[in-house]
């Protein structure tokens, strides 16, 4: 077994951790930071948590390929010197790459906190289909990390991803140095301060961001109002890197987790109106995926990108998320990067769980009033329209009486002469045309969410009077509509099928349910 040991280095605490390629966490210690220390004292006290995690490694066996460290900046990333960080002021110049990997005779890696939680989420969360993924720390502070083009961007100081810095009114509270930075409306310290603003002598001076959250999500208005302002802050500097950058998603760390829609809603808002179409279009705002794991995660993945990137060679044949090598006893790298990508996204189905259980129902009642279920796609979605007819004609579980389904692409004679006299984008909707009756189900499936002959018949199929029901990924349905959107959260076409399936079996299970004497 081959692993890494991980340093989330903070200005109030710090985490040791070890953990595998894969980002599995085997153990963890955490000890208390205080930034009033001088290095030296601080640097022996994270050595000696080290060596407890490093001895607890070697007695169950496993290899320490290298050290990984996460710590905020400003710092020069490759030579692995800090610099000078604001919530460690006594760490100046100090080489800390060189110092470990001079006590431990190890391979360090160090990167920024804000690039290490994009990469943790690009990898192993919220980005993993993604290219372009910009995270924000959200916490105590506000920072960033970017990722372009399936990189990493560091800019030409290290310091790209400071948009805390970034100043969005001439006045306001006072962060970063300078009144109305976006780290004054939107970060931890920026809310307590917004909250002594907007309600003068509400709150003793001691209040902290902690108690603040805490009475917002008990319903407490004026802090619920709050987080709202501060929300609608965030949508503003929001707007400004979705035009600039066009990303495809930005994730948002601890107070994203943490606030959820109270924080996030806001923001969208604002960005829907404030932003260009398309960009708005292709971009989700969502929390961290990894939660309460992300510095954990991030802690491990200055080495991990290292490899990935080919920045060093593997080392002692550790897993890679991409490489083809496998370690005795472990899954290879790219089996085990599909199976956590397929298991991310089917957990997500979660937060489409309504229309799932609301389609099924739908579903059910057409069947039990004697309508059927006519249900059409391209390709694998063509694979998975039968596969729903067959289930529903023959049987899902025990036996039951036929409930009548066609799939739309099963009789050649009709395919082949409705592509050849009338053209593809007609397949689907001369048959539907032709079957459906008011009260049938008519179910397109499409994970793209624009194929022409699936839109089309699904249109034909309502004005029939058929309810609709549409299968696709997170971008929805392009020029159409459907009564049912079941819209499985990802872009990647093979984990939407994936997404599909699971679908289908559920909707069986309601079915039988019913039906099943």
């Amino acid at each position: 077994m081959n692993t890494i040991i991980g340093l989330d280095i903070g200005g109030t605490k710090t985490a040791v951790l070890e953990g595998t390629y894969q980002a599995e966490i085997f153990q963890r210690r955490e000890i208390p930071t205080q930034a009033s220390d001088a290095f030296d004292v601080t640097f022996e006290r994270i050595c000696a948590e080290i060596d407890v995690v490093l001895d607890a490694a070697r007695q169950a066996g496993h290899h320490v390929d290298a050290l990984s460290v996460s710590i905020g900046g400003p710092l020069k990333i490759g030579e692995g010197i800090i610099l000078s960080p604001p919530h460690l002021p006594n760490w100046v110049n100090v080489p800390l790459k060189r110092l470990l990997a001079d006590h431990y005779s190890l391979p360090v890696h160090v990167e920024h906190d804000g690039n290490a939680g994009a990469l943790a989420e690009h990898y192993f969360g919220a980005g993993r289909t993604a290219q372009n993924v910009i995270f924000l720390t959200a916490g105590t502070g506000l920072g960033g990390g970017l990722i372009l083009n399936g990189r990493i961007y560091r800019g030409a100081t290290d310091t790209a991803g400071e948009v805390g810095h970034i100043r969005l009114a001439d006045s306001g509270p006072v962060e970063y140095g300078k009144a109305g930075s976006w780290e004054a409306f939107c970060s931890g310290a920026g809310m307590v301060k917004l909250a002594h603003a907007l309600y003068p002598g509400r709150w003793p001076e001691s209040l902290t961001t902690r108690e603040l959250v805490t009475q917002a999500l008990d319903g407490d208005e004026q802090a619920s109002q709050v987080i709202r302002e501060s929300g609608q802050w965030l949508g503003r500097g929001l707007a400004i890197l979705i035009d600039t950058l066009n990303p495809d998603v930005i994730v948002l760390g601890s107070l994203g987790g943490a606030l959820g829609d109270l924080y996030l809603e806001p923001a969208r808002e604002v960005v829907r109106m404030e932003c260009l179409p398309q960009p708005v279009a292709a971009c989700r705002i969502v929390p961290a995926a990894l939660g309460s794991r992300l510095g954990d995660v991030a802690a491990l993945m200055a080495a991990i990108s290292a490899v990935e990137t080919g920045e060093v060679q593997q080392l002692s044949g550790a897993a890679s998320l991409s490489s083809p090598g496998k370690v005795p006893g472990e899954a290879s790298g790219a089996f085990a990067e599909a199976l956590a990508d397929s298991l991310r996204v089917q957990a997500m189905l979660d937060e489409i769980a309504d229309v799932i259980e609301r389609s099924a129902i739908v579903i059910r009642q057409s069947l039990q009033e004697g309508h059927k279920v006519i249900v059409f796609g391209n390709g694998g979605s063509a694979a998975q329209a039968q596969h729903l007819a067959g289930e529903l004609v023959g049987k899902f579980g025990p036996v039951r009486k036929s409930l009548p389904s066609i799939a739309l692409t099963a009789d050649s004679g009709v395919v082949t002469c409705i592509a050849n006299d009338f053209g593809y984008d007609q397949l689907f909707s001369r048959q539907v045309e032709a079957f459906a009756q008011p009260g049938d189900i008519a179910i397109g499936i499409t994970t793209s969410g624009k194929s022409p002959n699936v839109l089309q018949a699904l249109d034909v199929a309502r004005e029939r009077g058929a309810v609709t029901i549409a299968m696709t990924g997170e971008r929805g349905l392009v020029g159409s509509r459907a009564d049912y959107m079941v819209a499985v959260p990802s872009n990647s076409t093979a984990r939407i099928q994936e997404g599909h399936a699971f679908i289908v079996h559920y909707w069986c299970d309601v079915i039988d349910a019913a039906f099943v004497k």
